[in-house]
């Protein structure tokens, strides 16, 4: 079995004694004098949640931004790590998938990964929508910045985005050549790197070249097979050119490549603690070679060992043309996607993981292949009328097409005292498509130098299609026996989703806004269906949420304090929710509401000294159920708890509506940051501290399900002589190897990425 944490407690000694040192030396010696300066600002934060560039503290909505510099400080290197940071927010790995992301902001998400539908938080890269979950685990190197949009953003950015919006920036290439190595050692025998390069070809065309890689040995010992699992094997590229040809034009354009195969495979603990608890097991007998499969589906999935290989690839153009008082952007994007899946998931229908699951197949081995292709276009209009009107608008357009081919084989052994009997439940292709197109207008009108109004809105127009065929006479569906069952297969929508804001500023260091902001996410279908019958569509989610808040900063600009209550209202809420009809059953279950408090503090008392703080509180519940699930909770209440429609979907054990998923009453991170400069060397010691409270994360509210708090800890150490552009670091994330779940499916609970330690070597040039 692999284990690392002897390795990493030798880390977490040596690290702890570089901060105590930092700790101790706070206060300069005469050997130090003026190392440690005085008290200077905090920097302002610039960022585009309006879709223009603002100071943080003149945005009238909840956002946390990170610049390059926090996300290394802070040892997030992947789109997952910002869960941990940013309060009322929960990120985890997609369960059997970790390339994909499941994000609940404010209680509102979606685990699903399948291509008929779309997650409540939606992912923007350079302005492009990333319309599939199954690959937004970002790799993230070359960024300016990555911001998190808490609560809809139905006006500016509007598609899909209910719960909020994570959007990141890249660099662009820069105007003198350079460049950025980077290499790195860890836990689980992991090998990682990035390297970009500057390579200006002229005053007016300016290109830059990134590439990234990543390589471990995996962290979960298959008991089973031998094979170690959950491997990650990750690499890309990126082409970005800027082109200048006038004072008042920039075109930025790029194209990227990257593969990723990572599974998340179900794992536990070792029931004997492994070393110091850190070792991770699966009894899964369905191996990572291949072959299994080949008598019960069909094509390429058919031959898929367990795993999962994503490619994506793409290419973005952003014209802007500046008009003198206002600019005209053209953002046009590209994004295509390939992924074959081979994963085994434990059902408790059909018994417990041991032995049941040792056969060829597993218990429930699902496989995939699936093509995903999106285009859009954008047409935005910034500007402003004097001093006292700002305007955003613009026209949006998208269109998508998935092809899912997709099978599962199940092992029935259990129902008839056998411990593998392999059935395959059937083997489908279905090709949906998504035409969606949009007008929105914002605009900010100062009527005095304290008082601003925000008015703003968007009308959505959406078609979406789908057919089914299946690849053997009785393994699936077609479209006609989805239509004769009488779901829809063509799915229209018209929305509206204004907003409105005000703003009034005491001094030009406080400030307070309250505002109302309407959500649409699109209808869609259950895509992992194995009948006509459960292949189910649903209708478009909608939320009003209301925000009321304080932006401020005090003590000449070293403390910044922002605040925002919130309360929100979700109609028709889309959940995993059917009775009886397994987890992966997506349905519109019943209403959702949310309300609670979230709070940013950062604080500079001194120039080497960087503290920060967030913490978000949060009430929520289901109310007014569907029909379907009101029966469900009669059935449950009239033959008891324990009866059949009990513990299914979202009502509980007892017949009620569960307690929501992922939505913890209360979590909070902290962070310290010290530098202390030597002679010769800066040494930047910093430490971090994230607390999550009890939570479901399984749909059904079941004692199972529920994760008790957990507190992490993060440490590190930056050293940077100064006599060469180098920088060591050495870091561990979960330093005590904290165990704790993320979701549960079919009575199993999937846990977290495990802690690890690296260390890492940088170059700039």
């Amino acid at each position: 079995m692999p284990s690392h944490s002897i390795d990493c407690s030798r880390w977490i000694a040596a690290i702890t004694l570089v901060l105590y040192a930092g700790a101790v030396s706070a206060e300069p010696s005469d050997s130090q004098a003026g190392t440690v300066s005085d008290s200077s600002a905090l920097q302002e934060v610039v960022v585009t949640a309006q879709r223009r560039e603002q100071n943080l503290q003149d945005v009238p909505l909840a956002v946390t931004s990170f610049s390059a510099n926090d996300l290394n400080v802070q040892q997030v290197t992947s789109a997952l790590d910002i869960g941990r940071l940013v309060p009322n927010f929960f990120a985890s790995n997609n369960v059997g998938q970790a390339s994909a992301n499941v994000y609940f902001i404010r209680g509102l998400g979606q685990t699903q990964s399948f291509p008929t539908f779309e997650p409540q938080v939606g992912t923007y890269v350079d302005d492009i929508y990333i319309g599939r979950q199954n690959a937004n685990n970002l790799a993230l190197f070359g960024l300016s910045d990555i911001q998190v949009l808490r609560g809809p953003q139905g006006t500016l950015f509007g598609r899909n985005s209910t719960g909020g919006a994570v959007v990141v920036s890249l660099q662009k290439p820069a105007s003198t050549a350079g460049g950025d190595v980077e290499v790195g050692y860890g836990a689980y025998d992991r090998w990682f790197g990035h390297a970009y390069v500057d390579a200006p070809i002229s005053d007016q065309l300016l290109t830059r070249f990134a590439l990234f890689g990543i390589n471990d040995d995996g962290y979960v010992q298959n008991l089973t097979t031998g094979q170690t699992m959950n491997k990650t094997k990750d690499w890309g590229v990126r082409e970005a050119i800027s082109y200048l040809p006038a004072d008042n034009i920039s075109w930025n354009l790029s194209g990227d490549y990257g593969d990723n195969h990572a599974a998340n495979v179900l794992n536990q603990p070792s029931p004997d603690g492994g070393v110091n608890g850190s070792d991770r097991i699966t009894y899964t007998g369905y191996s990572q070679n291949g072959g299994a499969l080949e008598p019960f589906l069909t094509g390429v999935k058919a031959t898929l060992g367990q795993g999962v290989d994503v490619r994506t690839y793409g290419a973005m153009s952003n014209l802007k043309i500046d008009l003198g008082g206002s600019a005209l952007n053209f953002i046009t994007g590209y994004r295509g996607l390939k992924q074959l899946t081979g994963v085994d998931f434990p059902d408790i229908d059909f018994g417990p993981a041991v032995p049941y699951d040792q056969g060829a197949i597993g218990q429930f081995a699902l496989a995939q292949e699936l093509k995903s292709d999106q285009f859009s276009q954008e047409i935005k209009w910034t500007g402003a009328f004097g001093s006292s009107f700002n305007y955003t608008a613009g026209a949006f357009y998208l269109y998508e097409k998935n092809n899912d081919n997709y099978g599962a084989v199940a092992n029935l052994g259990i129902l008839f005292g056998l411990p593998y009997l392999p059935f395959p439940l059937g083997d489908e292709t279905t090709i949906n498509y998504t035409k969606s197109s949009a007008v929105y207008a914002q605009g900010d009108y100062k009527f005095t130098d304290a008082l601003t109004l925000t008015v703003g809105g968007r009308f959505t127009h959406e078609d979406k299609s789908l057919d089914a065929t299946p690849n053997t006479p009785t393994g699936g569906f077609t479209t006609a026996q989805i239509q004769a069952a009488g779901f829809l297969t063509d799915l229209k929508a018209n929305e509206f989703t204004p907003r409105v804001a005000l703003q009034y500023r005491v001094d030009p260091d406080l400030m307070f806004f309250t505002s109302a902001t309407r959500g649409f996410q699109g209808g869609g279908w259950n895509g992992l269906a194995f009948s006509a019958a459960t292949f189910n569509n649903f209708s478009p989610e909608t939320v009003w949420s209301y925000e009321a808040g304080v932006r401020s900063e005090w003590l000449d600009h070293t403390v910044r304090l922002n605040s925002t209550l919130f309360y929100e209202d979700v109609k028709s809420f889309q959940s995993l929710s059917d009775a009886g009809g397994g987890n992966f059953v997506t349905t519109n279950a019943a209403d959702f509401f949310a309300y609670g408090l979230e709070t940013e503090l950062a604080w500079k008392p001194i120039d080497a000294l960087t503290l920060g703080l967030n913490v978000g509180l949060m009430q929520s519940a289901y109310y007014h159920p569907s029909d379907a699930v009101a029966a469900q909770q009669a059935s449950c209440k009239a033959g008891g708890a324990g009866s059949a429609n009990c513990g299914t979907g979202i009502v509980d054990a007892y017949g009620n509506l569960a307690t929501p998923e992922s939505a913890p009453r209360g979590n909070a991170s902290l962070h310290a940051a010290y530098d202390l400069v030597f002679s010769g060397v800066t040494v930047s010691p910093n430490i971090g501290v994230q607390w999550e409270g009890t939570q479901n994360v399984g749909t059904e509210g079941l004692p199972a399900g529920v994760d008790p708090s957990y507190t992490l800890l993060d440490v590190g150490v930056a050293v940077k002589p100064s006599a060469a552009p180098l920088t060591l670091t050495m870091e561990c994330r979960n330093c005590t190897m904290k165990n704790y779940g993320v979701a549960y499916l079919f009575g199993y609970k999937y846990y977290n990425v495990p802690g690890f330690w690296d260390a890492r070597l940088n170059y700039k040039f």
